[in-house]
C-alpha cells in the first residue's frame, strides 16, 4: 500500500485466536482535528448520516448537543475534548466543529441527552452556552443541522 504524504498511519491490534495481528491503516489526516484528535465536520457529518440509518432503522433516538466554549488556551481546548470524550458510549460521535465550538451526536432521547449534559457541566466549566435537538424520524439531518448554531 503506498502512502501519500499527509496520510496518517492507524496501528490497530486485534486479537484472535490467542495471536495478535497488527493491521496498518491509512486515513485522510483531513478527517481529524489536529489539536484534539475529534472528527472534523465534514467526516462527522458523513457518520452522522450512517448513525442516523441505524438508529431509524432500530427504532433508536438520537440527540445533537452543539457545547459553545468561552476563550480558552490549546492547552484548555485539550482538556475539554478529553472530558467529553471520556464520557461517550459506543455510537455517540463528537466532533470539533469550529475553534471553539463542539458537537455531539448521542443515542439517546432528550432526557438521556440532559442527563449526559449535567454530567459533563460539572467537569467542563469552560462552555459558555448548550444546544440540544432531538432528530424525530420526520426531521430532516439538513433541517436539524441547521438549527444548531455552530
Amino acid at each position: 500500500m503506498a502512502l501519500r504524504i499527509g496520510d496518517e498511519i492507524a496501528l490497530v491490534i486485534i486479537k484472535k485466536a490467542s495471536k495478535a495481528w497488527l493491521i496498518m491503516t491509512s486515513f485522510d489526516s483531513s478527517s481529524f482535528d489536529r489539536l484534539t484528535g475529534l472528527m472534523t465536520p465534514v467526516y462527522f457529518y458523513e457518520y452522522l448520516s450512517r448513525l442516523r440509518s441505524w438508529a431509524q432503522r432500530s427504532d433508536n433516538p438520537v440527540t445533537l448537543i452543539a457545547i459553545n466554549l468561552k476563550d480558552l488556551s490549546d492547552d484548555q481546548l485539550l482538556e475539554v475534548a478529553r472530558e467529553l470524550n471520556s464520557e461517550l458510549r459506543g455510537g455517540d460521535l463528537l466532533a470539533r466543529m469550529a475553534p471553539k465550538r463542539f458537537l455531539l451526536a448521542l443515542v439517546a432521547d432528550q432526557l438521556g441527552a440532559r442527563q449526559f449534559l449535567f454530567r459533563i457541566t460539572n467537569k467542563v466549566k469552560e462552555a459558555s452556552n448548550y444546544q440540544l435537538i432531538e432528530l424525530s424520524p420526520s426531521k430532516d439531518l439538513a433541517e436539524a443541522l441547521s438549527e444548531i448554531d455552530i
